[in-house]
């Protein structure tokens, strides 16, 4: 009877052990984490998620998988966000473009600037202005002449209604007093077969997306928004160097819903600063012709409300 009563009594605290242990919460990432995108599959934003996604799995043991979530400028992506735990499970990868959302006088979500958390910025990408290959526009003097004489008929091609690209394009055209037509797209992708099949005059596409078209003769670069020539176009002048002082860069980076313990945002964090010193990612920005633009969650988040800013007067100026 006693040794019966002593196997009960081992037998109750095994029991009780393991229940505690099942209870502690395990050190994140305990599961697979879904990094999504609001733009179609093949833009520059998707390839960045997918890139990201790589070296998160490999920085911190668990596979991590992108999905796509188009539609609304973003904001499907983000109230779907808002609607998950935050717990590090659910990331987005994002863009300027999420400056235009909070730049709304009367917006038409519910979400606020303080309802994400940045986690970090990865890279900035320089705007270039391409044409058709069989365009008959040689240089930036023959687009803006032509803008000028015809107001308002020139059809520009780019992703969003009120992206970091068209921002960019606005602050050129006001600087060059012309007018033209912004034609929206669901991302890069579908604005480069806009661009290649005719549809619209020019585009403003990220450099790096477009070299293979480039090359074939399918699109012309007429100018690049960086602060000097990119090294896969030496023969592309800047903005700059033609005269017009805009030196502008689209961001990607990465973010979450606020209340994310600090814990799990330093892990983040750090995960992706290291990824951005590896061979392999150095390599990625080569191939797309990208800069390096690494900030912290809160150099991040000053970037962002900087960026609101601007976005709020250029909204203002074109009536949106």
């Amino acid at each position: 009877m006693k040794l019966t009563r002593s196997c009960a009594i081992l037998l109750t605290c095994a029991i009780g052990v393991a229940g505690l242990a099942r209870a502690q919460p395990q050190p994140y990432p305990a599961r697979p984490i879904t990094v999504m995108s609001w733009v179609e599959p093949g833009s520059a934003l998707d390839i960045f998620a997918r890139t990201i996604a790589r070296h998160l799995s490999r920085e911190l043991g668990q596979n991590t998988i992108v999905e796509n979530r188009p539609g609304a400028d973003g904001i499907i992506l983000i109230n779907y966000l808002l609607k998950q735990p935050a717990d590090g499970y659910t990331l987005a990868v994002n863009t300027n473009t999420l400056a235009s959302h909070f730049s709304e006088p009367a917006p038409t979500f519910t979400f606020k600037p303080e309802d994400l958390q940045m986690v970090a910025r990865s890279q900035i990408d320089p705007y270039s202005l391409v044409v058709p290959g069989e365009s008959p526009f040689k240089s930036l003097d023959d687009v803006i002449k032509a803008a000028r004489s015809n107001p308002n008929k020139l059809n520009i091609g780019g992703g969003l209604q009120l992206s970091g690209l068209r921002v960019f394009w606005e602050i050129f055209s006001e600087l060059g007093k012309i007018e033209t037509n912004w034609i929206a797209y669901k991302g890069s992708a579908p604005t480069m077969t806009a661009v290649v099949g005719r549809q619209v005059d020019a585009a403003i596409l990220n450099p790096g997306l477009i070299k293979q078209m480039v090359t074939v003769g399918k699109l012309r670069i007429i100018a690049v928004s960086a602060d000097s020539r990119l090294t896969d176009f030496p023969e592309i002048p800047t903005f700059r160097e033609l005269g017009w002082n805009v030196v502008r860069y689209q961001w990607r980076g990465v973010m979450t819903k606020a209340g994310l313990p600090q814990a799990t945002l330093d892990k983040l964090t750090e995960a992706i600063r290291r990824s951005q010193q590896t061979p392999e990612w150095k390599a990625y920005l080569k191939q797309e012709s990208i800069t390096d633009g690494f900030l912290n969650a809160a150099e991040f988040k000053s970037q962002l409300m900087q960026d609101t800013a601007e976005t709020q007067a250029i909204r203002k100026r074109l009536g949106l």
